[in-house]
């Protein structure tokens, strides 16, 4: 699915200070019949009540308004949007303002009435996941550029209209059960492990005390129509991954978001925390990713330039991270094995960044779960598309087919992280000195990362692909989000993030 032009506006400025009216109904290709799609899913789902209208912010958190059945019927029959105050991409982790807010105007809450669905394990709501427009009174066109569901379609668009391509997308998504600490002294974090079985696939960790509990949430998950695929023990101790099935973009973005959401809800009934934080525990080197499978195929039958697509991202690689990798924690991750920490690809190479499963199908391991995934594949999907449009060159090398001898030498093939940047054991147990490798490296910090994003030169060729100036506005609110978490306590920023994630 994809965005379609607006099909109905009304634009009426009243006399004097009067506010701006501004009337209008987003729908898709499929042009859904609002209130026939909210008829039928009743019919199947009597239970509801409430309507909870949902949207990702930039910092990655989900924010909603929930809007009482009778109510939404009156929206949807007088054809008025929902509004919310202008703050819904203004907000950041610690939920502090950014201090640039226009407290004039609002943020029109436009429903997606193909994401319409029921709430696992909540009878009484249902979620519509909505794009989001900002109006201001001194401004009467509607701003697109804040939303990032809008984002993506264009980008979809874009790649359907102008290069003949579709995209298929699905996540391996990581996670931890913790439980609060019962004494200050217990760990260094107020957060500690509930499950410690071991991973790796081990059958160990299925019998660990945690694991019936995430056996109820995959149910339940699956019941509502999740494409859950396989699920496995993860990491070296009280990790689990379960792997969702391929979808188009916006769908796979769409039950990613509810996929989390269900985890944390349920979890939390039980009085547990599940997170998705790139490093919960810092005295550990197990980490959490979210690795994130691309397919890009042909509509018309034709050639898909799938080596420029790649050659794409790659040349653009350093910039992505500051959409994949969105915090400082993000990059405890950015070493061999778990992230990948230098700009190459190869076929079935776990230790770089982007491996290749097969042409046209690669997954992309530098990113976590604490990414607004709806900007961050708009943004590899643009960089991808750059790439065919360009006929770009792939001069990076199939990190797989390098021989041995020739990989230790230039650091290509790092082995399981023995030989890392950052000196980590080797499997004897000895320090291991780190190996300058031949590739560039991708940056060690967020700072880092958006520094390439704004400064690298292709800022404006990601925003014109995307068809959207979200990028400019995505740096201005992470910087302040990072000036904003430094002040606080190392520990107390991470207890943070892994409390929300």
């Amino acid at each position: 699915m994809e965005y379609s032009k607006v099909i109905k506006r009304e634009y009426e400025q009243l006399q004097g200070s009067a506010p701006l009216r501004i009337t209008y109904q987003l729908v898709y290709l499929s042009t859904i019949d609002p209130r026939q799609c909210l008829d039928e899913f009743l019919r199947q789902n009597s239970t509801v009540q409430f309507i909870r209208i949902q949207w990702q912010d930039y910092s990655g958190l989900l924010r909603a308004r929930i809007v009482a059945l009778a109510h939404f019927r009156r929206l949807i029959e007088s054809e008025k949007p929902l509004h919310a105050p202008p703050i819904g991409f203004h907000c950041v982790a610690d939920n502090n303002l950014v201090p640039w807010l226009d407290p004039t105007g609002a943020h029109l809450l436009l429903p997606d009435y193909t994401s319409l669905r029921l709430l696992p394990g909540r009878s009484r709501y249902a979620v519509l996941m909505c794009g989001v427009v900002e109006t201001r009174p001194s401004s009467p066109q509607p701003n697109w550029d804040l939303c990032p569901r809008h984002a993506l379609a264009n980008v979809l668009r874009t790649a359907a209209t102008q290069f003949d391509v579709d995209f298929l997308v699905g996540f391996e998504v990581e996670f931890e059960i913790l439980r609060r600490s019962s004494s200050p002294e217990e760990q260094e974090s107020t957060l500690v492990p509930f499950s410690t079985g071991l991973g790796r696939y081990a059958v160990d960790g299925l019998r660990d005390p945690g694991f019936p509990l995430v056996e109820d949430a995959v149910q339940t998950l699956m019941e509502h129509g999740v494409d859950v695929q396989t699920i496995q023990t993860e990491g070296r101790r009280g990790q689990y991954e379960i792997s969702l099935g391929p979808r188009p973009p916006l769908e796979a973005v769409d039950e990613l978001v509810l996929v989390h959401d269900t985890l944390k809800e349920m979890f939390a009934r039980r009085g547990y925390v599940v997170t998705m934080a790139p490093k919960p525990i810092p005295s550990r080197r197990q980490a959490i990713g979210q690795h994130t499978h691309i397919s890009i195929r042909s509509t018309t039958g034709a050639v898909v330039e799938e080596r420029s697509f790649l050659a794409g991202i790659l040349g653009r690689l350093p910039m992505l991270c500051a959409v994949s990798l969105p915090y400082g924690l993000s990059y405890e991750r950015v070493k061999p094995y778990l992230g990948g920490n230098q700009v190459a690809w190869g076929t079935e190479n776990r230790e770089m960044p982007i491996r290749q499963i097969r042409p046209g199908h690669w997954e992309l391991r530098c990113v976590d779960a604490t990414a607004n995934m709806y900007i961050a594949l708009a943004t590899v999907l643009s960089a991808g598309l750059l790439g065919i449009s360009r006929k770009e060159p792939l001069r990076w090398e199939d990190t797989a087919l390098i021989p041995l001898d020739d990989q230790s030498q230039n650091g290509v093939h790092l082995s399981n992280g023995v030989n890392g940047s950052n000196g980590i054991n080797g499997s004897n147990g000895a320090i291991q000195k780190p190996i300058k490798s031949s590739h560039e490296q991708l940056p060690e910090s967020l700072e880092a990362s958006l520094n390439a994003l704004e400064h690298g030169g292709g800022l404006d060729d990601l925003t014109n692909m995307m068809g959207s100036r979200i990028l400019h506005q995505y740096l201005a609110v992470k910087r302040f989000e990072s000036s904003k978490l430094e002040q606080m306590e190392p520990q107390a920023a991470r207890d943070l993030l892994t409390g929300l994630f």
